[in-house]
């Protein structure tokens, strides 16, 4: 006996109580929870591709295209949650569900589980390969953990469709409910499908959430932003509590005596939602910082004669940027060898680097301080070195001597 609908059977549908058609038990609130979740979740996204196709000098990577494809499934799974909640009674116990709307239920909830499948599976994808693309700190050994965490996840999705679709045969078996005795109809217990595809979902979630948290928290980078980066490592916990809470739920729904497909569905139903679009919303507040900079205008490249020296310092990297913009003013300083002008070189070519460098290494001072405009001054006429000695303080000691009557 189990409670997932293609294992309903004539032996667990003759305990139900009585259905009770005009006034059933009815949860009614997962529209709005879904609606705001599904809002909230496409705003950060768009200013996420809008603040990274502004900044970024090579463009939309593939990391956003994965985050993009992510977002669409979840907005189908979302779709299919409230079609299923509010047309074919997910928000109510099956017995009070009219027995037409089982065939419907049951597909809603194949569909469903497709699209949240492939939904959560493309935003890990996306994390990773975008911490792919950071130099530093993605090292080539790092870079081949990544790359093997990519090809788990993928291996994931891809044995999660398959045994989804095998799962009945023929496949269309699955929402044929309640016809037991349909010719050739054969379907599998999910008893240990689901608590065993919710914890590989659970373990990707959380080395895709500590794998690149570990190399993080070495790297240099303001107060501001290392508050950032734990803030959402928090809030990735509540990703992981949702990933436990869907499987333990899996696990009622498949193991339940009584059937109850629809009600137990929609707990499913509400820690998948959650999960799907906060994993959304961590995988894209990091791109934010962008919108919210002081200096945005502020260039996130550098420049370098050899793509593949990749490996300089930060301090290295983004004191050759700085000074290849000095180097190209048109400024004309006098006759002095010391003030010709800098021959042109050939283009350079523009590498990406994360905009925390600059943020980290940049001057507390105002850009139009007169501080910096003497220095700078200074500087263009020659005049910088060591400050000169401090003058002889002789004269200034002796009148503290003569107002204490040290001397006459």
């Amino acid at each position: 006996m189990a409670g997932d609908f293609p294992n309903l059977d004539l032996v667990t549908t003759s305990q139900w109580v009585e259905p009770d058609h005009i006034h059933p038990v009815i949860r009614s609130w997962l529209p709005a929870y879904s609606i705001t979740l599904t809002v909230v979740a496409t705003l950060i996204l768009t200013a996420r591709i809008w603040s990274h196709s502004r900044t970024s000098v090579g463009g939309l990577g593939l990391d956003d295209l994965f985050i993009s494809s992510a977002w669409v499934f979840a907005t189908l799974f979302t779709a299919a949650c409230l079609l299923g909640t509010l047309k074919h009674g997910f928000d109510r116990h099956v017995w009070d569900v009219e027995s037409t709307h089982y065939t419907h239920a049951a597909l809603i909830q194949w569909l469903s589980e497709g699209a949240f499948t492939l939904s959560i599976c493309f935003t890990k994808i996306s994390v990773l390969c975008f911490y792919r693309r950071l130099d530093p700190p993605c090292t080539k050994s790092f870079r081949r953990i990544l790359y093997v965490f990519i090809a788990s996840t993928a291996c994931y999705l891809l044995a999660s469709l398959l045994t989804q679709l095998l799962i009945c045969q023929p496949i269309a078996a699955y929402w044929a409910v309640p016809k037991p005795d349909a010719l050739g109809r054969t379907c599998t217990s999910q008893r240990v499908y689901y608590p065993v595809h919710g914890s590989l979902g659970v373990f990707s979630t959380f080395y895709t959430i500590a794998i690149p948290y570990s190399v993080l928290r070495n790297v240099p980078m303001s107060k501001v932003q290392r508050n950032g980066l734990r803030a959402i490592m928090g809030m990735s916990l509540v990703v992981i509590g949702a990933g436990i809470a869907r499987t333990i739920f899996l696990f009622r729904l498949a193991d339940s005596q009584n059937g109850d497909a629809t009600w137990n569905g929609f707990n499913v139903f509400v820690c998948a939602q959650l999960e799907c679009h906060f994993a959304l919303i961590c995988a894209c507040l990091p791109f934010l910082q962008r919108c919210v900079s002081q200096d945005p205008s502020l260039p996130i490249i550098y420049y370098s004669d050899s793509s593949k020296d990749r490996k300089a310092s930060v301090v290295s990297r983004v004191s050759s940027s700085l000074s290849d913009q000095f180097r190209r003013l048109p400024l004309k300083r006098g006759a002095s060898p010391r003030n010709l002008e800098a021959s042109r070189s050939r283009p350079p070519v523009a590498v990406e680097i994360p905009e925390w460098e600059f943020q980290t290494l940049g001057s507390p001072q105002h850009a139009s301080s007169p501080v910096d405009e003497i220095s700078y001054e200074q500087y263009v006429q020659g005049r910088f070195g060591p400050p000169a000695p401090p003058k002889d303080s002789r004269d200034l000691f002796d009148q503290y001597r003569r107002e204490r009557g040290h001397i006459g």
